[in-house]
């Protein structure tokens, strides 16, 4: 067994997804949905259309006490930024499967913005720190914010500790889309096919903040037929007990730098330009290259050719330059 350090990274087109009109609701408990489970009987048959009629983006909690999380399973993509405090916190998509319990869901920042413009999806949230809410206008985000205007969409379960208790569902982010007009939204598609990379079992994150404060370590480790979460070597499950897994594990470097947020102390931000990474797929990796811009990431292999995904949930790991990171061969 050896450890080596990483750098990473995978490719998205878009398509765009539309949606109507509808009354704004009151405050509902959560409704459980049916969602198909058939598959095409030949390559050439179209996918079942989306169970929900926009992609929307949901900031979670990933602090301790927001543990077992709900509805990251059913998530189509999964960003996970390092937040303040040596923590990290994810922006799901959701556009493919419903579920009707979906975070805790917490407060956005100034990254989450940013991915969420580049794409053009609405973004659910609880407020958030001072830059990230001045952002929200002059990026056009499609804003769905619990504590400003769109409380119905959300709930705080009885039985959690603020503020690791609030949630949403898919069908509620769904009336907030029709409601509000917010369309197009878009999803990434992925190239699809086989790379021949080197062999990897298991890859380990340590997410550390300023001055070096880490609270856990993340990791992914190939159980045969996905790459399992991990959360300091533990596997990680929902609320309900799925196993939390990926096809595709994006590891993205970029630079970080101090946000210096009045209302946040420590908060930081990203230069989402351009970089290297790996790509995580088939108990094997590969280095890649990616750019950000208008459209979101665009992934790439070292001769230029789009990166392939495996059909399934991809994450992407967005980490600041240097952090440290091992994998297993």
């Amino acid at each position: 067994m050896g450890s080596k350090a990483l750098l990473a990274l995978a490719p998205l087109a878009l398509i765009l997804a539309s949606c109507g009109t509808a009354a704004k609701p009151a405050a509902t408990s959560p409704t459980h949905h049916k969602t198909s489970t058939k598959t095409p009987k030949k390559a050439k048959t179209p996918a079942p259309p989306p169970t929900i009629g926009s992609a929307v983006a949901v900031t979670i909690d990933n602090a301790p006490g927001a543990w077992p999380q709900s509805g990251i399973t059913k998530a189509d993509l999964v960003f996970e930024f390092p937040a303040e405090g040596g923590i990290t916190r994810y922006l799901a998509v959701f556009w493919h499967q419903s579920d009707a319990q979906i975070g805790p869901v917490r407060s956005t920042r100034i990254y989450f913005d940013n991915v969420a413009a580049a794409y053009g999806w609405p973004l659910a949230h609880a407020g958030g720190n001072v830059d990230a809410l001045k952002a929200i206008g002059p990026l056009g985000i499609k804003n769905i914010d619990q504590i400003y205007g769109s409380a119905p969409y959300f709930w705080r379960a009885p039985d959690r500790q603020m503020p690791h208790n609030l949630y949403t569902s898919t069908k509620l982010l769904e009336q907030a889309v029709q409601t509000d007009g917010f369309t197009p939204a878009m999803i990434p598609a992925f190239a699809t096919g086989k790379f021949t990379g080197e062999k990897t079992s298991s890859a380990l994150i340590t997410y550390a903040d300023y001055p070096n404060i880490w609270v856990y370590e993340v990791g992914w480790s190939w159980d045969g037929t996905a790459w399992s979460r991990l959360i300091d070597s533990k596997a990680v499950t929902t609320l309900n007990g799925n196993a939390v897994s990926a096809q595709n594990v994006a590891i993205v470097y970029a630079p970080e730098f101090r946000d210096h947020d009045p209302s946040t102390p420590g908060s930081v931000n990203f230069t989402l330009k351009s970089g290297n990474g790996w790509l995580l797929e088939d108990a094997q990796r590969t280095a890649i290259t990616w750019t950000f811009g208008p459209g979101g990431f665009r992934f790439s292999l070292p001769d230029g050719s789009p990166a392939p995904f495996q059909a399934g949930q991809t994450w992407v790991e967005v980490l600041p330059t240097g952090t440290p990171l091992t994998y297993t061969p």
